[in-house]
């Protein structure tokens, strides 16, 4: 067993579904397995399950063993505290969200019949269509195609940068602010963070940092979330601040709606509030953000900006009205990784490209050979066939290698399929 087959059990759902129960004996129905994640966290996102009396829409994290989550850090990362459902082969050991709670587990181990584990065990290995050959093909060709993806990944997100850069009358700090808003949507409301920030521009921050109230009513209320009924003393207040805006700057009405966000309901530390209100008060404390990325050459540094808690109400809640018993509001170290890969190393690139200044180039790779490499359902392929990933310059040319040339079976394009196949 691994996780790459356990992975296709889960997202084929190909167990015995009857009588299901998790670990603690609690009722379990599975609605929908989720959607693949290939980004940073949990493995799967977006699944809709019936636990006990309730019914839950989260994360899913899978593991061959239980205990994997410890070895894998999963208890220090906060960004896993959204996990509903850990999915595991064998349950070695209970696993402890970090206020204490028992994460709700299931095993599979007696639920797979021999039949289907030898079918998905054979379809596992066809994930590459050189599998058989792959271990044989020279360490250099595996690196050149490594170095030739991340190149070509990076060039795509430094071109989607200089669109933006182009759409803001090549405005660097705006850009910067936009593209760092869409990153705090982490994909499910990546969207939605991006038409926010045009809504509100930056220099309405900077008009306002010094009044950390009037930022985060401004963003909450053209977000769409100050129109439900008042659920407490701080929801009424943001929303008495946001009229005032609303009159001042003459907003017709809230730019989206409620609806427009994704809202994971289980431990929601990726809530759009908390996002919402994180971002706010990382641009409210660091409004020269180019010369931020510019400047300094340790990630570690720019992380420590990074590391600001949002008011103290969002250190008790994940929403308005609603209380979290042990909650964390700030920044974990998978999302600032996912930041970085997403908003900083692009918008280097894009601003080495137009000003000629390779070092920015050269300071852009070094931060992402620095950084960890991601864990993933596709990075797994890799690594189930002995590829070395070191770094995150290594899976993020993984994701791109794998989409762009082996599920489309593009062999002949490939270093690795030429040396095999000509």
């Amino acid at each position: 067993m691994n996780e790459l087959i356990l992975s296709q059990i889960w997202s084929k759902q190909r167990f015995n579904p009857k009588n299901l129960q998790t670990q603690q004996g609690e009722f379990l129905q599975i609605i929908h397995p989720g959607y693949l994640n290939t980004h940073a966290g949990a493995d799967f996102q977006e699944a809709h399950i019936i636990l006990g009396p309730m019914a839950w829409i989260g994360s899913v994290e899978l593991h061959v063993l239980s205990s994997d989550w410890l070895a894998h850090a999963h208890h220090q990362d906060s960004d896993f505290e959204n996990v509903i459902l850990h999915v595991v082969w064998k349950a070695d050991l209970p696993i402890y969200y970090q206020d204490g709670r028992e994460i709700a587990t299931l095993e599979l181990c007696h639920r797979v019949q021999k039949e289907n584990l030898m079918e998905l065990a054979r379809a596992s290995t066809n994930n590459l269509t050189c599998q058989p050959f792959f271990q044989e093909v020279p360490h250099e060709l595996k690196t050149q195609m490594l170095t030739l993806c991340a190149e070509k990944r990076m060039k795509s997100k430094c071109r989607a940068v200089l669109e933006l850069w182009h759409c803001n009358q090549q405005d660097w700090e705006e850009t910067f602010y936009q593209s760092l808003c869409k990153s705090f949507g982490f994909g499910l409301n990546a969207e939605p963070m991006l038409r926010l920030s045009r809504a509100i521009p930056l220099k309405l921050i900077w008009r306002n940092r010094d009044r950390p109230l009037s930022i985060e009513a401004a963003m909450m209320g053209q977000a769409g979330m100050l129109e439900e009924p008042i659920k407490d003393e701080y929801h009424w207040e943001l929303r008495r601040e946001y009229i005032h805006l609303k009159k001042k700057y003459q907003w017709e009405e809230s730019y989206l709606k409620l609806s427009d966000w994704k809202f994971l309901r289980l431990r929601p530390a990726n809530f759009p509030t908390i996002r919402l209100a994180q971002f706010a008060e990382v641009i409210r404390n660091n409004c020269s953000l180019i010369s931020i990325l510019l400047e300094f050459n340790d990630l570690n540094v720019i992380r420590k900006l990074f590391e600001l808690s949002a008011d103290s109400y969002w250190i008790k809640h994940y929403h308005f009205g609603k209380m979290s018993k042990k909650p964390r509001n700030q920044i974990g170290k998978s999302t600032f990784q996912s930041i970085c890969i997403n908003t900083f190393i692009p918008l280097l690139l894009a601003y080495s490209e137009v000003h000629q200044k390779l070092h920015y180039t050269e300071k852009a790779y070094r931060w992402l050979f620095e950084m960890e490499a991601e864990l993933n359902g596709i990075t797994r392929i890799y690594i189930q066939n002995d590829l070395v990933i070191n770094n995150a310059h290594d899976s993020q040319a993984c994701l791109h290698w794998y989409k762009h040339y082996c599920q489309p079976k593009k062999c002949l394009d490939c270093s690795v399929g030429k040396f095999i196949l000509l």
